[in-house]
């Protein structure tokens, strides 16, 4: 309930890891130590290349919150500051022909580069106007974009990117969720569910084997460091959760198992001091409602 409370000491941190792995898939050799170096400014001795794309990826992912989820125009953006003094024409779409490789062998030829552009457009219609649920949406769309491959260069990290976007739109706590450890912790399992789904032409499996890095990364955070979880956290979460308009202390007790009746009723009084409540009736009978 309160996940979205993450300290922001612990945010940095998994933030740190996100951009480790990410560029760790892609082949990059810098240790999460060099990463969080480079992030304080501190001298680096490593690849040149390799810590230009460590600094765009900071960069970007500093951005996460201001990258727009349902944008192309906003991804293309994202794209050219990942690449950017990597590659030329970072930013813009692919126009040559491009096969895709799995473990050193060739598993796809890409669409054409002609198509690229309508199948993105396409994409990126389905994220903003389908009915399901968001958190599938981010996963459909890296499985998509990953084949599509609508750049020549940065496909994987871009598809990491834009479903964390995506995510945490949904939820502000996937901001300090560290997935991309996990996927880089089994990519060899990783890469067999993305070539089995290309062989059966539905992305079934990857859906399911994402859900399972998401709730094992879910449960890390949770035993990283319990959220610290304020009065006002439990009324807004009590306001938006509670389905009556009425309610009595122990409702609220009730909504929240795990606190004492003393610390219930003090966060009732503060609410009605500070006018977030009305209160009627006294002792057994006092009744609340949200102004």
């Amino acid at each position: 309930m309160f996940l979205n409370k993450t300290p922001d000491e612990l945010r940095k941190i998994n933030q740190i890891h996100t951009i480790h792995a990410s560029l760790g898939l892609d082949g990059n050799s810098l240790s999460a130590t060099q990463i969080s170096d480079i992030i304080n400014s501190n001298a680096v001795s490593a690849d040149a290349k390799e810590i230009r794309e460590a600094k765009n990826a900071i960069a970007v992912y500093d951005k996460l919150v201001q990258w727009h989820p349902f944008s192309f125009t906003s991804f293309c953006s994202a794209h050219r500051m990942m690449m950017a003094g990597l590659v030329e024409n970072a930013g813009e779409l692919r126009t040559g022909q491009v096969e895709i490789t799995l473990y050193r062998k060739k598993i796809n030829v890409a669409p054409d580069g002609k198509m690229v552009l309508p199948l993105m457009e396409n994409l990126f219609s389905y994220v903003k106007t389908s009915r399901d649920l968001l958190l599938i949406k981010s996963m459909v769309f890296y499985y998509e974009m990953s084949f599509i491959h609508p750049f020549r260069f940065g496909n994987g990290r871009m598809g990491r990117l834009w479903q964390k976007v995506l995510l945490n739109e949904y939820n502000p706590v996937f901001e300090s969720l560290a997935i991309e450890p996990l996927i880089l912790e089994r990519e060899q399992q990783f890469n067999e569910v993305l070539s089995r789904c290309k062989r059966n032409g539905k992305s079934t499996l990857f859906i399911e084997f994402m859900l399972g890095l998401i709730d094992e990364a879910l449960q890390n955070l949770l035993l990283s460091r319990p959220p610290v979880i304020s009065a006002s956290d439990r009324l807004e979460a009590f306001r938006n959760g509670f389905a009556l308009d009425t309610f009595t202390r122990k409702d609220y007790i009730q909504f929240f198992k795990n606190i004492s009746t003393a610390t219930a009723s003090r966060d009732l009084q503060m609410a009605t001091e500070l006018e977030i409540l009305n209160k009627t009736g006294d002792k057994n009978k006092t009744v609340y409602r949200f102004r």
